[in-house]
């Protein structure tokens, strides 16, 4: 199991993407011991803790560029002379300088500039090799799509070396494998700088199939672009999502011009396609207590645990409780993805192990639909999830209401 936490380190926003100083954790959450005690005792329960690494841009108000004067050190709006000035591009100083997306508060760094790369990544207590020698077992990498190559390649080779089984994810909302970025094919996943990357085409389609926007079929085609495309570790380890600090909370999208009981069913529904599919399935906080949120900043509200939906609650423990018994029996890793049924609006999918398979549907439209599981001799049904109305038509085969899902565990005698 793994926990990513948004940026920990010093800032003056509470979302903390202005990193001020990227050696201090933010006093607001504790210290650095505090966070080696995190980590020591998330490894005791078998979870590993994956930081936010930010590094296109830090924060105006920082120690590097101190535009307000808070700090001691003199930045570099303060000094051409200060010994951060070579990271930042100003194009007259000191009013005028790149930031990101124009953002004044989020001044753009020069990635490539030696001094920024030894602070960073090269120095033998560099804010890279620092944090995982703290204990993180990994970055994930903000808007890497804004991070150079040769910026990756040195990142990833310093992971590899302070903690061979570190994990590198980078911030990617298309097709990370024909990703093009500023004129620039990127080589993300060839095997020298990221080992997987966040799955938004797969919340995507999910979204758009449980709000029949897009029939089975199209979202068969985006599920089928990114297994032909990735890597089998990439596919199978990929960050799978229904919400991010950046988007809708995922309960408000399915609430949109529909009641609370079909928004539920349409969120029950896509957790099955997020839980079962290739990847790693990740909650967004507050997703399982059934928060509401639209964009930033609304979406970025307090946890509060006593306002929690409880049949969203009970459906997430339920569901992934049913994923921990799969696994009892294989591992996800080797369970191998192919397409099953795919009508108008029932996309079904197969993960086939040595002794087991696992069977998946969801019907996203208001009909029927009958899903036959083909059960060979020496088969048995195990156990199985439901989610809305799912029933038997015979030993073999389950009718399936509309915006219902199953997922099957079949083994041998």
């Amino acid at each position: 199991m793994k926990y990513y936490l948004n940026p920990i380190f010093e800032a003056y926003s509470n979302h903390r993407y202005d990193t001020a100083n990227y050696m201090k954790i933010d006093p607001m959450l504790g210290n650095e011991a505090d966070f080696i005690q995190l980590c020591r005792l998330a490894g005791e329960l078998g979870i590993k803790i994956i930081i936010d690494g930010v590094f296109n841009h830090t924060g105006s108000d920082s120690i590097y560029f101190n535009k307000e004067g808070r700090y001691s050190a003199i930045g570099a709006y303060q000094s051409t002379s200060s010994p951060y000035y070579d990271w930042f591009r100003f194009t007259e100083w000191p009013m005028q300088y790149e930031s990101w997306w124009g953002v004044d508060t989020l001044p753009s760094v020069n990635e490539t500039e030696p001094t920024y790369l030894d602070y960073i990544i090269r120095n033998s207590d560099s804010v890279i090799r620092h944090w995982l020698h703290c204990g993180a077992s990994g970055y994930r990498l903000d808007v890497v799509d804004e991070l150079p190559d040769l910026f990756l390649d040195e990142l990833r080779k310093v992971v590899k070396e302070t903690k061979p089984d570190g994990a590198i994810i980078g911030e990617v909302w298309e097709d990370a494998s024909t990703k093009v970025s500023y004129g620039q094919r990127r080589r993300y996943l060839e095997g020298e700088q990221l080992d997987s990357v966040m799955n938004y085409p797969l919340r995507k389609a999910i979204i758009r199939f449980l709000k029949e926007d897009q029939d089975a079929t199209a979202f068969a085609s985006t599920i089928e672009v990114l297994w032909r495309n990735y890597p089998e570790t990439v596919f199978y380890g990929l960050m799978n999502f229904l919400g991010t600090h950046d988007t809708p909370r995922i309960f408000s999208i399915f609430s949109e011009e529909v009641n609370r009981v079909t928004a539920r069913q349409r969120l029950f529904s896509a957790l099955i396609l997020w839980a079962m599919m290739p990847g790693i399935p990740c909650i967004y906080y507050g997703d399982e207590l059934g928060m509401m949120g639209e964009k930033d900043p609304l979406n970025r509200g307090c946890f509060e645990p006593d306002k929690r939906d409880q049949e969203i609650f009970k459906h997430y423990k339920r569901l992934l409780s049913f994923r921990l018994k799969v696994e009892s029996f294989e591992s996800f890793d080797s369970l191998k993805f192919e397409h099953g049924i795919i009508t108008g609006n029932m996309y079904s999918f197969h993960r086939n192990g040595l002794n087991h398979r696992l069977v998946v549907a969801v019907n996203a439209g208001s009909g029927g639909e009958t899903l036959p599981l083909n059960l060979e001799d020496g088969e048995q049904i195990i156990d199985y999830f439901i989610s809305g109305e799912v029933s038997f038509a015979d030993l073999g085969t389950f009718r399936l209401k509309g915006c219902s899902g199953i997922a099957v565990l079949i083994g041998e005698y």
